[in-house]
């Protein structure tokens, strides 16, 4: 048992990668709620906005622990000097990596199927961004420790988000079952 648990990074550095994936992806759907809400405001009821709101926060619950549970079964997988050792600050690098290409991605793909090489593209070149970040804030502990500065103070958001989540997600799933 005490072998499986060292393939794991410490139980602060999780918290503060999923701290990290919590804030990104409560904003990024905060941010898309509130750029839709003019046009909810003139289709649907408030009760069917606060509805759509909380299918919305339980979603990015769940996209919060999907994102730092790969990247925990990824720590525990690949050998430890590459993602366990420091696992707070490469994590940190891999999710905002992520969230920009995704963001990248989102806007070229509006509505069109991509072309092969633009999704292989789409992989490949975050990863070797992320590769070259994660040299960089290893090799500078300045970098490395205003990723934790950042990480501390993002840490806080878990106290108003998290619990907004177990609720929706609640909610959701109260209603799926009773409707």
């Amino acid at each position: 048992m005490d072998s499986i648990q060292k393939r794991f990074p410490r139980r602060y550095d999780l918290l503060a990668v999923f701290g990290v994936a919590v804030f990104v992806c409560y904003s990024w759907t905060l941010l898309g709620f509130l750029n839709k809400l003019s046009s909810f405001l003139l289709y649907f009821t408030l009760a069917e906005i606060a509805n759509i709101l909380a299918f919305m926060m339980a979603f990015a619950l769940v996209e919060s622990l999907v994102l730092t549970a790969i990247l925990i079964l990824l720590s525990a997988i690949l050998p430890s000097g590459w993602l366990r050792e420091g696992f707070a600050s490469k994590g940190f690098v891999i999710v905002i990596i992520a969230t920009v290409t995704s963001i990248l991605f989102q806007n070229i793909l509006e509505d069109n199927f991509p072309h092969p090489l633009v999704l292989l593209l789409f992989i490949l070149i975050p990863i070797g961004v992320a590769v070259a970040l994660i040299a960089l804030v290893r090799s500078a502990p300045k970098i490395h420790s205003l990723i934790n500065n950042i990480q501390d103070r993002v840490l806080i958001m878990l106290f108003v988000y998290v619990p907004l989540g177990v609720l929706s997600l609640m909610f959701v799933l109260y209603r799926n079952l009773t409707f």
